[in-house]
């Protein structure tokens, strides 16, 4: 700390001494050289180096090459299932299956634990998808949920998005696999060992039982670590941990030593985990309560069509292609004038009119002006105002034509006034060079001004 501002204060007083030397140097090449000294010997900018590849350890690189496949395939699959927040169509479902031809099958499951659908039909393993309807604590209630089940045929993962109706708890939608379906995404499937904490999801080529992977508490390590090592007698195996939703993966290599091997079933590691047998009850709701115009369907639509949730016939449908997506027609669901409503029930704040052409003349109300009389916005027992003065300004236009003459000769005249004018007149008879001179009195106004249009004729 104490080089660094000893190091500034040197920068700083280098740039004064160079601003003082150089007396006839413009500024702003002083402030350049300031500049490059703070940002070579202060703050020097972070450089990127490229041929930088990174130091990872023999057992990483090898676990992140076996597992890079899968996890591609999960990380897809993952972000798929978080859109699917809304019930599925028979259509989404087809693209859902092609995009991700691993899958073993797709379920509904309302709140209560019923089945509302399941593609394609009844599967083989005898699934409960009732665990999936209990929300993870640690996590939040709209994220996805993972979980793996046992079965004669071997485990199944599953992957659930929650359906809410506002905060109205709907149920889920599963989608489930067998990770052997995903071993084939990996570069060596063979060297590569999968498992969760309550099973044996693949085994690759070892013998489970001899491998030191078996025996571990992995309920209690995936709560600690996030990778690490396993040893026993026989050598070791590197581990790292991968979460889907909130279901922990376990992926595992061989770090060192030497492992018999097996005949690839995933039964094999039944022993070492943990057997549930008893089947959890679904979780208690709060009973919803529904508002009279409630339209909502208490459970979620499960692989229906696109076309049979639109409720409109097909006149109307080929009427909605060709306008805009925001109009409302009456008869609309979200239109307040739909036929047969009853006159008492509510209307929305802005009413929608019926148009009967396309050049319908629409009458607004007329604005009606308040009119408040003077005597009403006197204050009682208020001193009334004195009159104001009352001021006469003269006409611009001269003395009316109905004042006497006597009155406009007895005004005095403006010494400001010319005293005479001459006027020329043409006499037929005379030279036009000789001209007559005449006098006249100009006009006056009251006050004695002169008229601002001349003199009378």
């Amino acid at each position: 700390m104490k080089k660094t501002s000893l190091l500034c204060c040197t920068v700083l007083a280098g740039s004064l001494a160079l601003s003082a030397c150089s007396s006839y140097q413009p500024t702003k090449n002083v402030w350049k050289t300031t500049k490059d000294m703070w940002y070579t010997y202060v703050s020097v900018p972070a450089t990127v180096d490229y041929s930088e590849k990174g130091d990872l350890s023999p057992r990483a690189r090898a676990l992140s090459t076996c597992m890079m496949g899968i996890d591609v395939e999960l990380s897809r699959f993952e972000r798929t299932m978080m859109n699917a927040d809304r019930a599925p169509t028979r259509e989404w479902m087809e693209k859902l299956f092609a995009d991700y031809p691993w899958l073993s099958g797709f379920a509904g499951i309302k709140y209560d634990g019923t089945l509302l659908g399941q593609e394609p039909g009844p599967s083989l393993k005898e699934l409960d998808f009732i665990p999936l309807l209990y929300e993870d604590k640690k996590q939040n209630s709209r994220a996805l949920r993972g979980h793996v089940q046992q079965s004669p045929l071997g485990p199944e993962v599953m992957l659930a998005a929650p359906l809410y109706d506002g905060m109205d708890f709907l149920g889920v939608v599963a989608a489930y696999f067998d990770m052997r379906a995903l071993s084939k995404f990996s570069s060596s499937p063979e060297d590569l060992v999968i498992l969760s904490p309550t099973a044996l999801l693949w085994p690759g080529k070892f013998d489970f039982a001899a491998t030191p992977l078996a025996g571990v508490d992995w309920e209690t390590v995936v709560r600690k670590s996030t990778s690490g090592t396993c040893t026993n007698e026989r050598g070791s195996f590197y581990y790292q941990i991968r979460f889907l939703g909130n279901l922990p993966l376990v992926f595992a290599v061989v770090e060192s030593g030497t492992f018999p091997e097996g005949n690839g079933d995933v039964n094999q590691g039944t022993p070492f985990f943990p057997q549930i047998t008893e089947k959890l009850p679904p979780p208690p709701q709060p009973e919803r309560k529904k508002r009279e115009e409630d339209t909502t369907p208490a459970s979620p639509q499960f692989g229906v069509s696109e076309e049979s949730l639109d409720p409109l016939s097909a006149a109307d449908a080929e009427i909605r292609a060709t306008q805009q997506p925001h109009d409302i027609q009456p008869g609309s669901p979200q239109s307040v004038l739909r036929p047969g409503q009853p006159a008492s029930a509510p209307r929305s704040g802005v009413q929608e009119r019926q148009l009967e052409g396309d050049n319908v003349q629409v009458r607004r109300p007329q604005r009606r002006r308040l009119h408040i009389p003077d005597e009403a916005l006197e204050i009682p027992d208020a001193p009334k105002p004195e009159p104001r003065p009352q001021i006469q300004m003269p006409s611009p236009f001269g003395p009316r034509a109905a004042q006497p003459a006597a009155e406009a000769d007895a005004a005095p005249a403006d010494e400001s006034a010319p005293a005479a004018t001459e006027t020329p007149k043409a006499d037929s008879g005379a030279d036009s060079a000789a001209p007559a001179a005449t006098e006249t009195r100009p006009a006056t106004l009251p006050g004695g001004r002169p008229s601002p249009f001349g003199p009378r004729n």
